[in-house]
């Protein structure tokens, strides 16, 4: 009975070893970068904190930086302010924020007490950040007036001339 468990053991932990590494990783690769760099960022429709509904093929013509952020996220408590700051500072580029996996009231309360002025969506079942591939955040997704991915930061933008700088990559 030894040597039969022993036959088979092996061989059985090897094959179970060899599926969770396969899950992972297959989980891993589906997630890494859906996006490429020069193909269609993928539309969604979101309702803004003032109620209207806004869908991201309406800033077609436009450039685009779309932020995904968390209100308990520090790095994107950090860059907000800078972020406000360039919004509005780059003709023909919009600003879009994707709060990720919160309640609207979160997300209005902690716009109000940082005065944060550019528009902002509710991205609560996180399905908007899954479809750009988002793991961590804050993540920013440059987006060009015919609706292309240009370029994907991962993690805090530094300065608000970093933002700028990004933003004028778009900028029609």
């Amino acid at each position: 009975m030894k040597t039969w468990r022993k036959g088979i053991g092996i061989p059985l932990v090897l094959v179970i070893a060899w599926a969770l590494i396969h899950t992972v990783f297959q989980e891993r690769s589906n997630h890494a970068n859906p996006l490429q760099t020069g193909k269609a960022a993928p539309d969604f429709s979101a309702v803004l904190t003032d109620g209207s509904e806004v869908k991201l093929s309406d800033y077609r013509g436009k450039g685009v930086l779309l932020n995904f952020w968390g209100t308990w996220c520090e790095p994107c408590v950090h860059e907000m302010p800078r972020l406000n700051e360039a919004y509005r500072a780059v003709p023909g580029v919009e600003l879009l924020a994707v709060n990720a996996g919160e309640s609207r009231g979160s997300m209005e309360e902690f716009a109000d007490a940082h005065n944060l002025t550019f528009p902002m969506v509710q991205d609560p079942s996180g399905e908007t950040a899954d479809r750009y591939g988002v793991v961590g955040l804050p993540a920013t997704f440059l987006i060009d007036a015919n609706g292309r991915v240009v370029k994907r930061v991962d993690g805090e933008l530094a300065s608000t001339e970093d933002v700028l700088r990004l933003m004028k990559q778009i900028q029609p």
